[in-house]
């Protein structure tokens, strides 16, 4: 398809919906803080959206070609993370906001209270979308025992058990040490 951008985006087969919502409000209305990373289709002049289930989830991938009297590189604002021509953030920012998110939700569970739920939400969305960098020496064998796990500290979280929560960070916790033991 030639220069433009990539958006891929893990998620449940039931928030599919709201996803094209999002995009149709994108491509109509322009961007917002909460779907900035649509921006890359904003004025296309060629859209491709490849939709399969992998493992119980959705994976979406949308390809945008800019129209040519679109601006191809708007300078990121002062504070906002650079994000590559893929539209996927680089693999270090990605670890950094999920090192920040576990820590919250490690040290809530921890002291016997249940983490913001905006917390695990951006941890378990960060979780898929890193086990999406594969072939490229960052742990893949892991991946599938990770996503185990996150769908069961999903699961816990959305029970409302701290004790299940607990446990299932933990299980996270341990599977992250093995994986940067041999990684980092």
């Amino acid at each position: 398809m030639g220069k433009g951008s990539k958006i891929e985006k893990i998620m449940n087969a039931e928030e599919l919906p709201d996803f094209f919502r999002k995009m149709a409000s994108a491509i109509e209305n322009g961007t917002s803080d909460d779907n900035a990373y649509l921006a890359a289709i904003e004025g296309f002049e060629k859209l491709k959206i490849n939709i399969r289930t992998e493992q119980g989830h959705t994976v979406i991938k949308i390809k945008a070609k800019p129209s040519k009297d679109v601006v191809e590189e708007t300078p990121a604002a002062e504070g906002q993370e650079t994000i590559e021509v893929s539209g996927m953030p680089k693999f270090s920012q990605l670890k950094k906001r999920m090192r920040a998110s576990f820590k919250i939700i490690f040290k809530t569970l921890h002291a016997g209270e249940m983490p913001p739920a905006e917390v695990v939400e951006e941890f378990i969305a960060d979780s898929r979308l890193m086990t999406t960098y594969t072939g490229k020496g960052y742990g893949d064998e892991y991946f599938a025992e990770y996503l185990a796990a996150c769908d069961r500290f999903q699961s816990a979280f959305e029970s409302g058990s701290i004790e299940q929560a607990h446990a299932a960070c933990d299980e996270l916790n341990h599977i992250k040490t093995n994986c940067h033991a041999k990684y980092d």
